[in-house]
Order: C-alpha cells, then structure tokens, then sequence
C-alpha cells in the first residue's frame, strides 16, 4: 500500500506502519515487507504473501482494516497488489493531481508575485515600457515559481494534491499491477 502523510503526522505514521508490519507479519504466508519512501511525500508498505488467498485473507482481515481506519487519520491511502513477481521491484510512480489543483496552486503562488512585481516595477521605474515589464516579471515569477515557491508550496499541499490523483502514465512494458480499493 502506499500512502500520503499529513503533514506533521511523520512520527504517528512511522508508529502505525510499525503496528502494521508487526500485524502482517503475524498472518499465513506473509514472506517480508518493506518500506519505502520517496522525496513526493509517498510512503509504500509493500507486503508480500505466498498466494493470493493468503494474500486475501490479510487484506480481508479485521485487523487490517481497523489499522487502515486509523491509518487514514494520518495519512491518505493509495493501494495495489500483484501475484506477479515483476512488479515487487517496481513502485507505483506518484499520482498525477487533478488538473484544476494544480491550476489552483499554481494561480495562488502566481498572483502574489505577479502583483508585487509590478508594483515594484511601476514604483521603482515609473518610465519602464509594458513589454520590458513584462520579461522582468515573467523572468522573476519563473525562476521564483520553478525554484522556491512551488516546490515549498506543493509540499505543504501535497495530502491535498495527490487526494483524487490519477496514477501516472505507466512506462514500460511491465504489466500494470493489480489495483485494490
């Protein structure tokens, strides 16, 4: 499974993965896990079992879907599985958000800035023609945009952001993974 963690929850979700691992690992047929994270805010808990059933009976149990309540107070749930053994390997690339988010973060960093430039501009150098206004401001708005706010700002936003998010394009020819709710 793969998981978005609040922010701030880092601590709670290190214990609860804990308590999932130690659960798993009391269930038929669990052969290991391990986690993994990545630099987009992405936990993955990824088990393994030696059939489907035992698999099933896991993901079925009771206990798990009392740990997976709680675990959702923490954090957001992204899940797969697969009886294959290609993909054990191969990690689940980040969702892609809903265009409209990433319409929505990107216009509340850009507006700001945007405004604050131009008042500058128009304060610092009243006689400054439209077009070269325009290359300072699309020149600071980018590298400001590229280089320090988006990525701050997508990281605080990024629970929000990845909830609802399409899995990327698959590269590859690896078969895609079995997806469970």
């Amino acid at each position: 499974m793969t998981r978005v963690v609040a922010p701030g929850k880092e601590d709670a979700f290190a214990r609860w993965a804990d308590e999932v691992d130690r659960a798993a690992a009391g269930f038929p047929g669990h052969l290991g896990a391990v986690r993994l994270h990545d630099a987009q805010g992405l936990h993955h808990l990824v088990y393994r079992f030696d059939s489907a059933e035992h698999l099933d009976a896991w993901e079925r149990s009771d206990v798990r879907q009392e740990l997976l309540r709680r675990g959702n107070r923490i954090s957001d749930p992204r899940s797969s599985s697969s009886a294959d053994l290609a993909p054990w390997f191969t990690l689940q690339e980040r969702g892609v958000p809903p265009k409209w988010k990433s319409f929505l973060t990107t216009w509340a960093a850009a507006y700001p800035c945007l405004l604050t430039f131009a008042t500058l501009l128009k304060l610092l150098f009243p006689g400054l023609p439209q077009s070269a206004a325009l290359a300072v401001n699309s020149f600071l708005l980018t590298a400001l945009l590229t280089w320090v706010i988006q990525p701050r700002l997508t990281r605080q936003v990024r629970s929000w952001l990845l909830r609802g998010a399409h899995p990327a394009p698959t590269r590859g020819t690896a078969p895609a993974p079995r997806r469970r709710a």
